[in-house]
């Protein structure tokens, strides 16, 4: 798949390579010698101030492309103290630079600016200044952005935990590590993973909402027949289309019982993608982040395409978003896992939008909303899709439209 580099990246490279003019040396009237480097005696008549200066300037434009290559590294993987520690550095280079340029004006007052070649690479270095504060400047903007974007979704993830400690119910946890695979403990793991799902689509609205995403297009585009009773209705539209595309496609090549237990048996299913970075969950987590958030998706969110080049490069990234991803993709996969595994294997259906709602396989997300005897009801869309396992049915999540 067809990766892009950072958006800043284009002009970043433009303002190195022209530092990179600036560090090449012009030879004045001096025959070719030894590349071995000579000390200059300053009190050498032919060493002059002017000379002693431009030295001094293009060491510190030397310093200025390192620490500023130091800050577009910090970017991959993102690390806040080392984009802190290099912006520092940039500034101090950029204020050594610019008392250069003050010592520079006092020393050789009486010369004029036009005679000398110093003065002509400080106007061209003053050009570059400009380039380099002006993308330092969006870096900061970007970095402020993605702080508050992060600082929310903590506040998110804080009051989410303080609603789990207050709701017993949702303490319980699932066990499927050594447990006979029976239908009912299948169907507790589609609610987990059910619940996964709709915790994951929470982040994914706020970055769409943040990043200016018309969510309302969006929906239109999704199920073009629907009508929603409440607006805050149309987030299960999201949890539809995570669902579809975690839950789609054939994936034998990712299953392995095996492998199962390690997975589901781990508090946190990073250290997996960590220690085993192309084992079956691995490779499931890499393929579904790639289907599910498409790369314009990314771009929108954090300004640049890493994540997907950190995955295709056979990596994991270690981030809050793509942390988040891997929780709710282990509890799909285990689906994926187990539902091959019965004999028969389970098959997994949807309703198709507008048909209508049967109370024998679906059940609706809003119970407010589920039809009375003898009433009848159109279904918008398949929220969570069913299972059959023989004889046994899983009924399907759906939203209701609104006649």
């Amino acid at each position: 798949m067809e990766t892009t580099a950072p958006r800043a990246s284009k002009s970043s490279f433009n303002a190195i390579f022209r530092i990179s003019d600036l560090c090449k040396v012009i030879s004045v009237g001096a025959p070719p010698v030894s590349l071995k480097p000579k000390p200059n005696n300053p009190k050498d008549p032919a060493f002059s101030e002017e000379e002693a200066i431009l030295l001094k300037l293009l060491d510190s434009i030397s310093s200025l492309k390192l620490a500023y290559v130091q800050l577009q590294q910090a970017h991959i993987p993102y690390d806040p103290k080392k984009i802190k520690n290099s912006d520092k550095l940039i500034t101090s280079q950029l204020e050594s630079l610019s008392k250069l340029e003050n010592l520079y004006n006092e020393k050789l007052t009486d010369k004029p600016k036009s005679e000398t070649s110093v003065s002509l690479k400080i106007k061209e270095h003053e050009k570059l200044l400009v380039v380099l504060q002006s993308i330092v400047h969006d870096k900061e903007s970007e970095n402020e952005r993605l702080r508050l974007e992060i600082h929310k979704l903590e506040r998110e993830n804080s009051e989410l935990n303080e609603n789990i400690e207050k709701n017993p119910s949702c303490k319980r946890r699932l066990n499927l590590v050594n447990r006979e695979l029976t239908p009912n403990l299948f169907a507790e793991a589609v609610s987990f993973a059910s619940r996964s799902l709709h915790d994951f689509t929470k982040p994914l609205i706020s970055l769409m909402r943040v990043s200016g995403w018309d969510l309302d297009s969006a929906v239109r585009c999704m199920y073009t027949e629907t009508v929603f009773h409440e607006r805050s209705h149309k987030k299960f539209a999201f949890d539809s289309y995570l669902s579809r595309v975690m839950l789609s496609g054939a994936h034998e090549k990712f299953i392995s019982m095996d492998h199962f237990d390690r997975v589901m048996g781990i508090l946190d299913p990073f250290e997996v993608l960590i220690t085993d970075p192309n084992s079956e969950f691995s490779m499931f987590c890499r393929e579904k982040y790639l289907d599910a958030i498409p790369k314009e998706m990314e771009d929108s969110f954090f300004g640049n395409l890493d994540h997907r080049a950190f995955l295709m490069s056979g990596g994991h990234p270690r981030t809050p978003f793509y942390e988040v991803f891997v929780k709710m993709a282990r509890w799909v996969w285990a689906l994926k896992v187990m539902s091959l595994t019965f004999i028969p294997k389970a098959e997994i259906f949807y309703v198709r939008e507008m048909d209508q709602f049967n109370n024998d396989f679906m059940e609706s997300v809003v119970d407010e909303l589920t039809p009375k005897r003898g009433q009848t009801s159109k279904v918008g869309f398949t929220v969570m899709p069913g299972f059959k396992i023989g004889e046994n049915v899983i009924r399907c999540r759906v939203y209701l439209s609104k006649s």
